[in-house]
């Protein structure tokens, strides 16, 4: 679809609605300078999205929104409102002059609608090396609203911002030829290069990592066959247990109840141990009993020839101590006690030798049959082993020794295929991380070929002296005319240049469906000269003849192409060619012939 402009109208409070009709056709605005040409310029950019507010012109202090009403193709009209003071924007179903207060406005804001409304919806276009990004409401505007400045300018079409340049290109590419760039090849971005630099570092630290924990020179190969060695001899291992599984079943739970027999006949050797040491540690204390015993009876006995004498300290005879008893009687009876006692202890000294002895035997006996129990312990130790370890089988380590050498080499080959893995990886980031140049490769030879063609034949018809070829240049998305590039002429041949270029343009894009606004505004597209002896103006610009502006005016008249143009001129028609023109005059302030300008006065 493609848009075509209805209506500008722009309001205030107290204010005469200022207004510019142009009903859906091709339009010529012309009048003196300072009438509010430039201002319709900036107020059409601005209702259709742009950021930039109009300028003041005097005239237009006090208005304070502006409204847009344009139609679709498929015949839906819309009014778009954007205030000129905050800059707050609404669209409306239908016409209006104001903001209806009984309706909504739509969700989605201008610069969401115009790639909706002109399909460019999911077009992707480069907007810089190594990034994507959607066509947008400010690409559409750029070719299509041309102010005087920008008619005029030396800069060629892919403009003077470096950090525009490749959309720019990129966006009249899609334009011309209808093909986006949604298929091509990115390189990498300048911040995924260095996440690409950060990624390389980090698998080079883990590559020294897995390194270390491989043994120093040892190779895939070798690990491989090691494992398959190792893998092999637990196999066969495995194999001879399992064929003899009930033997050594067998053996393992014979194994259990010598186990337990001998932990049992421990138990009881260590319990008559006990018992011995005991007995013993008994038979000693009869023996001290005995000498104690011995010791008495000899003093006894001694005691009787001692002389009786009083007591050395207070010289108390013997016969009046309250505890003395007659000395002839004591005597005797404690010799006859200890020998009494001393009988008896060795009674019990015979009793305790033959309980020691019992224990002594009972103690040989059990440490021979424990050593029996070992000796059937080692031997079921041997017939296991036998079983676990025969000779016929090359399987000299051990069963867990083997194991782990499998887990030690089965470890050490996934580090080496992680490693190997990630050197892949660590090349492909370090590639990644090299800076490259964006390759542009864009088939638009057939589309700039019709483009130049159509471009050639309105310079034709506008009468432009001189041109004999017009070219494409790619690299800088503008034309060439006569092998020389259109910036390089004066600002008269630069202005029309221009024209012709974006006319065609849109009429391509209109006849093929390629995304587009579907008009053309340009401000002073046609600059003459006023020394027709020199063909230069007082600064040294070419500019054209006056038979250019007639013809281009005659040909704006009439005109059947598809597309909606706006121009904005100084210089007015002749009267034949203003009969046939949809035009709108400013006489100037102070002239009472018509209207002063494009606000009410």
């Amino acid at each position: 679809m493609t848009i075509s402009i209805y209506e500008l109208v722009v309001t205030g409070p107290g204010k005469l609605p200022a207004k510019l009709t142009l009903n859906g056709k091709s339009h010529l605005v012309f009048g003196p300078t300072d009438t509010g040409k430039s201002y319709i310029v900036e107020c059409l950019r601005y209702c259709l999205g742009g950021g930039q507010k109009p300028k003041g012109v005097g005239f237009s202090d006090g208005y304070t929104r502006a409204a847009l009403q344009i139609s679709l193709s498929n015949g839906h009209f819309f009014t778009l409102f954007r205030d000129l003071l905050g800059g707050d924007e609404a669209v409306y179903d239908g016409v209006h002059e104001y903001p209806p207060q009984s309706e909504m406005p739509l969700e989605n804001n201008i610069s969401d609608l115009l790639p909706i409304w002109c399909g460019a919806t999911g077009v992707k276009i480069l907007v810089k090396s190594g990034k994507l990004g959607n066509l947008t409401a400010g690409d559409l505007r750029r070719v299509s609203i041309f102010d005087e400045i920008e008619t005029l300018d030396n800069v060629s079409f892919e403009g003077k911002d470096t950090n525009l340049k490749t959309r720019n290109k990129s966006a009249l590419a899609m334009l011309l030829s209808g093909s986006d760039d949604s298929e091509m090849i990115l390189p990498t971005s300048t911040n995924d290069r260095n996440i690409a630099k950060g990624h390389a570092e980090a698998i080079n630290d883990q590559i020294s990592s897995l390194i270390a924990d491989v043994p120093e020179g040892l190779a895939m190969k070798d690990a491989q066959e090691g494992l398959l060695k190792v893998t092999a001899e637990i196999e066969a291992v495995n194999g001879y247990m399992n064929s003899h599984a009930s033997e050594l079943a067998e053996l393992r739970n014979a194994r259990l109840g010598i186990a337990k027999e001998g932990r049992r006949l421990s138990q009881e050797l260590a319990a008559l141990k006990e018992a011995g040491n005991r007995f013993q540690l008994l038979d000693k204390k009869y023996v001290s009993d005995q000498q104690r015993l011995q010791a008495i009876s000899t003093a006894a006995s001694i005691a009787e020839s001692f002389e009786v004498r009083p007591c050395p300290l207070c010289y108390t005879d013997i016969q009046h101590q309250l505890r003395h008893q007659s000395h002839d009687t004591q005597a005797p009876m404690l010799r006859l006690a200890a020998h009494a006692e001393n009988e008896k202890i060795s009674g019990l000294r015979e009793g305790l030798k033959e309980a020691l002895n019992d224990v002594f035997i009972n103690l040989d006996e059990i440490s021979e049959v424990l050593k029996q129990n070992e000796k059937e312990a080692q031997e079921n130790e041997q017939k296991q082993n036998a079983l676990i370890a025969p000779q016929n089988i090359n399987a000299k380590r051990g069963l867990a020794t083997l194991s782990d050498r499998k887990v030690f080499l089965s470890m050490a080959i996934g580090n080496l295929i992680r490693v190997e893995n990630l050197r892949i990886r660590l090349a492909e980031m370090k590639d990644k991380s090299k800076r490259k140049k964006q390759n542009v490769n864009r088939d638009m030879s057939e589309s700039s070929t019709a483009l130049c063609k159509r471009v050639k034949a309105l310079l034709d018809d506008w009468g432009v002296p001189g041109v004999d070829s017009v070219y494409f240049d790619d690299s800088v998305s503008d034309i060439d005319i006569n092998q020389r590039k259109r910036t390089s002429y004066g600002k008269g041949k630069r202005g029309i240049f221009l024209t012709a270029y974006m006319v065609a343009l849109m009429e391509r894009a209109a006849i093929n469906g390629h995304p587009h606004l579907g008009f053309t505004i340009i401000d002073s597209p046609v600059v003459t000269y006023k020394d027709p002896k020199h063909g230069t103006n007082s600064d040294g610009e070419e500019l054209l003849d006056e038979s250019v502006k007639d013809r281009f005016y005659s040909w704006l008249a009439s005109r059947t192409e598809p597309g909606q143009i706006l121009i904005l001129e100084n210089e007015e028609p002749n009267l034949k060619t203003l009969k046939e023109l949809h035009f709108t005059e400013f006489a100037g302030v102070g002239n009472l012939n018509g209207r002063s300008g494009f606000f009410p006065v």
